[in-house]
């Protein structure tokens, strides 16, 4: 009787390097499948989880500003943002009407001031789109001047916290 202990049982070594390079063949495909399904659910459900700072004034002038940060993940954090922001426009214009507000989640608009998408108003970012403050009034050319000399305003900073302005309908 011939010797088979040393043999692998159920297969030969051909089947056993055809499955080995059919799964590396596939890996790519997986892994690439995968990213999609959580980039997705990511995009889908992450929005909800976070706190996003909201700051709404306007001055006496009647021209208007929404400003929206990052989210925070937790209501603490986004109500001591708010509180910070919300004392500096106090400080710099004490005649100002503010509206400060935590949102947990963002609608699809203010989902939209967010994203790089053209908005109907001049808007300001910082890069990477961490801040990013609408500007509105009466006038659109008024509100277009606003956003120009706010973006000019911080040429004297870094690089990272220099505002830049978007004219209304302008690819963020």
């Amino acid at each position: 009787m011939p010797d088979t202990g040393n043999a692998r049982t159920g297969c030969f070594r051909g089947c056993i390097d055809m499955g080995g390079r059919m799964f590396y063949k596939s890996l790519p495909v997986l892994v690439l499948g995968l990213t999609a399904m959580l980039s997705a659910a990511a995009i889908e459900f992450l929005p909800e989880t976070l706190y996003f700072p909201v700051v709404e004034y306007s001055t006496p002038e009647n021209i208007r500003f929404a400003m929206l940060k990052s989210g925070e993940l937790d209501k603490a954090s986004c109500e001591h943002r708010l509180g910070q922001v919300a004392r500096a426009i106090r400080a710099s214009c004490p005649a100002c009407k503010v509206i400060e507000r935590c949102f947990r989640g963002l609608d699809a608009g203010r989902r939209k001031i967010l994203s790089r998408d053209p908005l109907a108003t001049p808007s300001v970012r910082l890069p990477g789109g961490k801040l990013t403050m609408t500007i509105s009034a009466g006038d659109p050319q008024t509100a277009l001047a606003v956003c120009r000399q706010t973006e000019k305003q911080t040429t004297s900073q870094a690089t990272d916290q220099r505002l830049r302005c978007f004219p209304a309908l302008a690819l963020r």
